[in-house]
């Protein structure tokens, strides 16, 4: 939507424009009428123009979660044998990825001394062996998901492993998607369940994926209870300890 306002406010029908990334994948249709806009391909090393430290070692992911897009974004799962020898690893499911390329990944990253697992890893995917593999690591930072309560027994699962495999909490952070089909109440318990366990609670605002503008509250999730101050009230919380937590948190 930005995009779009600055083309039209700065009057610059006379340059040709190309315009890319996730949003304009979910809706092309959305430049349809400004001729000299073009819907591009993805071009070589645009990642590392918004972050000279990021690289992308597999595209896609086989999940199709409800609320996420990258299958429509992404298109079908693949490894790439090529791409930059980077820290910061922005697969949207490193985990779904053969163990031959995720072995060749951690290799490569025990080179560098330290990584950022930037876009999570898939708990339902995770095994002792992808544990093992990633506290070969010497400075890891990882960072997992509790998208749902269905996911509990996975997510902690998951975190035993690793935990098991010698990596620190303090290493360890986990996402938790909010506002997607749940009340505040859920959310608040989910993201306590998380710091129960001794790990930082990141939580992940749900935006609906014909999304104009950032954190709208939509009316149905209106019908949740959730308003723009509770919205404020539990990303506050967790992310800057501003405000109290609601008594109604009960330990897990």
């Amino acid at each position: 939507m930005s995009v779009r306002r600055h083309i039209v406010a700065q009057n610059l029908f006379s340059k040709q424009w190309i315009v890319g990334g996730g949003a304009v994948r979910l809706m092309p249709e959305y430049f349809n009428d400004l001729s000299n806009v073009t819907v591009g391909e993805d071009i070589k090393g645009v990642l590392q123009i918004f972050n000279p430290m990021a690289t992308r070692t597999t595209i896609g992911c086989p999940q199709n979660c409800e609320f996420c897009g990258v299958d429509k974004i992404e298109g079908e799962y693949r490894e790439l044998r090529d791409y930059p020898n980077l820290p910061i690893i922005c697969d949207s499911n490193l985990t779904a990825s053969s163990m031959e390329h995720f072995e060749r990944v951690i290799v490569r990253l025990i080179s560098i001394g330290w990584c950022d697992f930037n876009q999570g890893l898939d708990v339902r995917l995770m095994t002792q062996d992808h544990a093992k593999l990633i506290a070969m690591i010497k400075n890891p930072i990882i960072r997992i998901a509790l998208d749902s309560d269905k996911l509990k027994d996975k997510w902690t699962e998951a975190l035993e492993m690793l935990l098991s495999a010698g990596i620190a909490k303090y290493k360890i952070g986990s996402y938790v998607l909010i506002g997607f089909n749940s009340q505040p109440i859920d959310d608040w318990r989910r993201c306590e369940y998380v710091e129960n366990k001794g790990i930082k609670a990141l939580p992940m605002w749900f935006h609906s994926l014909d999304a104009m503008e950032h954190n709208v509250i939509t009316e149905h999730q209106k019908e949740l209870g959730w308003t723009e101050r509770k919205r404020k009230h539990i990303m506050g919380w967790y992310y800057k300890h501003r405000g109290e937590k609601p008594i109604f948190v009960t330990n897990d």
